[in-house]
């Protein structure tokens, strides 16, 4: 998917790329100081720009005098010559107008009339109608359309060819040179005409051409922009479609693995049913009645004499904690069964966690300050407790192991002197089966008791949380949730 996107913006980018490119600038480099293009290289038009005064060029948009005119004119010309319309254009607009450059022309022409000697009344004829050809040409080609330009263009050119012939017949049979010289600057005049009026045409085309080509780049953009919009379309839908496809596939994944888990369940409650109910006859029936007709058969005497007091003890400590376990899981198999709720009572905590702490072996080193009243399962809820209590107990270097439970604001408190023990670590130490890599407890130690724990009190709607403290862990658990 990513290499799909990637070439797909490559190949907006090509397509954008191509359709620019074929917009370039076809003028020659110009350099430009102060404003005024110039060609350092370009001897011609560093003399030509040379003789003008560029501050006055700078701040008069006309110029009248001769030699401003006719230096803008050539340089222009120059620049036309080489190709480089936009510095022709800038030194020819100097110029007040266009034409001035043959009134200029034919300013000369009438101060060179007075040299003509032995001139005919058809030869002076002739010059007028020289000088009335320059006169008649427009002062400005700015409002001529193009066409008309090429009309113009045509009718010079058939000038320029007709004056070339009288001037060439005058050399010929060795007529007045003053005229022949007028005829030439007539031509000349003529043919930079003809170059300023092709730089017009040339200027118009350049207008319609960039007109043309801001509409030509808007529709690409148009293009470009319509392009990306339904590429990303396409893309973003893939992408759903993929998704959707993944989605499927995790919904068949779940809806097995909910099969396997609904088929675990079944064998989890058929083995809660076992203990439940087959296990019980057992261990409160026929091992409690067997030992008590035991002792009835046995004196008093005929114990000591065997010396098995001791051992009849233990057998009625191990039954009293089998049958203690017992109520613990027949409380907690309960859970399994569709639909169950937990049975609570509502008891002091502090008596209740009392009178269990009484019938076990460290009743001594534990603590048990006010508690509260709360609804709680009592057995579940005291083999919790019982739990935390062994933990803190076992997990513990001090010579003198102690436990305390107490009331801490909505906290029932269960702290102990031990290592200590992070939120981190004990989070560790929950996640089942996961073995708590510390040198300071015991690496045989797997948190299945914990988890137990948490399960139970998690039935109570009651957290568990815990932190370390300079004496030793703080077990927090909230009781909150069951005061509201």
């Amino acid at each position: 998917m990513k290499r799909f996107i990637t070439l797909f913006f490559i190949c907006i980018s090509f397509i954008s790329y191509s359709q620019f490119s074929e917009i370039k600038n076809q003028e020659a480099e110009v350099f430009w100081d102060q404003g005024i293009p110039i060609l350092p290289d370009d001897e011609y038009i560093s003399d030509l720009t040379n003789q003008l005064e560029f501050d006055s060029l700078l701040i008069e948009n006309k110029h009248t005098d001769k030699k401003s005119v006719k230096l803008c004119r050539e340089i222009g010309i120059a620049f036309y010559n080489r190709g480089m319309y936009d510095a022709a254009d800038w030194y020819l607009s100097r110029v007040k107008n266009y034409t001035d450059i043959i009134e200029l022309d034919v300013i000369q022409i009438k101060q060179q009339q007075p040299e003509i000697k032995s001139i005919t009344e058809s030869q002076l004829e002739n010059l007028k109608k020289d000088e009335k050809l320059l006169n008649n040409l427009p002062k400005s080609y700015s409002n001529s359309s193009v066409s008309d330009l090429k009309n113009l263009i045509k009718k010079i050119d058939k000038e320029i060819k007709i004056l070339s012939k009288e001037r060439d017949s005058l050399n010929q049979y060795e007529g007045n040179e003053a005229i022949v010289k007028l005829k030439d600057g007539t031509i000349k005049t003529l043919k930079k005409e003809k170059t300023v009026i092709k730089l017009t045409i040339d200027k118009t085309k350049l207008v319609k051409d960039k007109k043309l080509l801001g509409f030509e780049r808007e529709k690409l953009k148009k293009y470009v922009f319509w392009l990306i919009i339904i590429g990303s379309t396409l893309i973003l839908l893939s992408l759903v479609l993929l998704q959707r496809k993944t989605i499927k596939v995790q919904d068949i994944e779940i809806e097995n693995q909910l099969k396997v888990i609904n088929k675990k369940n079944s064998y989890l409650e058929h083995a809660a049913r076992f203990i439940r109910h087959d296990m019980h006859s057992g261990i409160n029936t026929y091992i409690p009645r067997g030992i008590s007709s035991l002792e009835k058969r046995l004196s008093d005497e005929v114990v000591e004499d065997l010396k098995i007091a001791g051992s009849i003890k233990m057998i009625k400590e191990g039954l009293n904690h089998t049958q203690k376990v017992y109520k613990n899981v027949y409380e907690f198999t309960n859970l399994v069964k569709q639909n169950s709720v937990l049975e609570k009572t509502k008891v002091n905590l502090g008596s209740l966690i009392l009178n269990y702490v009484n019938n076990t072996s460290y009743s001594s080193q534990v603590e048990i300050g006010d508690l509260i009243d709360a609804n709680v399962n009592e057995i579940l809820f005291c083999n919790a407790i019982d739990n935390l209590i062994k933990n803190g107990l076992k997990y513990n270097t001090n010579d003198k192991k102690f436990v305390k439970i107490f009331m801490e604001e909505n906290y029932l408190i269960i702290q102990d002197n031990g290592t200590g023990l992070t939120q981190k670590e004990f989070d560790k130490i929950c996640n089942l089966y996961n073995k708590k890599k510390n040198k300071d407890i015991d690496k045989d130690t797997y948190g299945l008791g914990l988890n137990i724990c948490l399960a139970i009190l998690e039935e109570h709607n009651f957290d568990l949380t815990c932190e370390k403290n300079e004496i030793g862990t703080k077990m927090k658990i909230n009781l909150k949730k069951d005061k509201e």
